[in-house]
């Protein structure tokens, strides 16, 4: 049984310096899984607490990065995902959040082997199982379906995924210019979008008046709806952000 295990370890060793040397860096952007809606998944923490697509809707933009225990490019980039981790938490107003989601196959065994990893290591940044709608949009696209890892999303507070990332990311130089870039773009959209609550793309009286019968109990906005009616900011809809987006319809804004 141990001499079984242990070919198996060597195997797995050996797959993963294969790995290493083919698989291209992350300067390959994919399409396949782009624009798919992950905000209704839903799975584990590596400390076992439940997460789904809460996450993203206090964020302006999350990073998923898929990782896999016996990964060789995994373990090139691990260092440089946690130097992005560092980076963003020193600068909090930034608004970007960091997830690791484990694949693990046919292999459950590797589940603690990669908590007991992350945790060797000093990778404090959050980390979850792999869901089914994660491995949709990793293989969406992809001749055979087949799962290329590593593998980088990044999502919108929407819970929209907005870009995808084959291959490893060689250093924190290649890989905070795509995060800076998608952040500059999504804060001037959330911008754009704010005070359109039914997200028709025009802000007119009839987005006050939801936000308004929001804020009187009469009807409840739904989660994206809330992100856009929530004029001042602070996590939720009242009358003062119906007030604001009817000055904005008036022009008084």
């Amino acid at each position: 049984m141990r001499r079984a295990h242990s070919l198996k370890r060597i195997v797995s060793a050996l797959t993963a310096l294969v790995l290493l040397l083919v698989l291209p860096s992350a300067g390959m952007g994919g399409s396949g899984g782009v624009g798919m809606d992950v905000s209704g998944f839903s799975s584990v923490t590596f400390e076992g607490e439940p997460v789904d697509g809460s996450i993203f809707p206090g964020y302006t933009l999350t990073v998923i990065n898929i990782w896999q225990r016996w990964c060789g490019p995994c373990w090139v980039e691990m260092p440089v995902f946690l130097e992005l981790y560092e980076h963003y938490s020193a600068t909090p107003e930034a608004d970007v959040s960091l997830w690791g989601a484990l694949y693990y196959g046919d292999h459950p065994e590797n589940i603690q082997e990669a908590v007991d990893f992350v945790a060797a290591n000093g990778y404090c940044w959050n980390h979850m199982i792999i869901c089914d709608e994660f491995l949709e949009v990793a293989t969406a696209g992809v001749e055979g379906g087949n799962l290329l890892i590593p593998q980088t999303f990044i999502v919108d507070r929407y819970g929209i995924v907005r870009a995808q990332f084959y291959g490893k990311f060689e250093t924190l130089d290649e890989l905070l210019p795509v995060t800076e870039e998608w952040l500059a773009i999504l804060n001037v959209e959330y911008e754009a979008s704010r005070g359109d609550t039914d997200g028709d793309g025009a802000i007119d009286s009839a987005d006050a008046l939801l936000a308004l019968r929001h804020a009187m109990g009469v009807t409840q906005l739904g989660t994206n709806e809330l992100l856009r009616a929530d004029m001042d900011g602070d996590g939720s809809v009242s009358s003062a952000d119906a007030l604001l987006i009817l000055r904005a319809v008036l022009g008084a804004e």
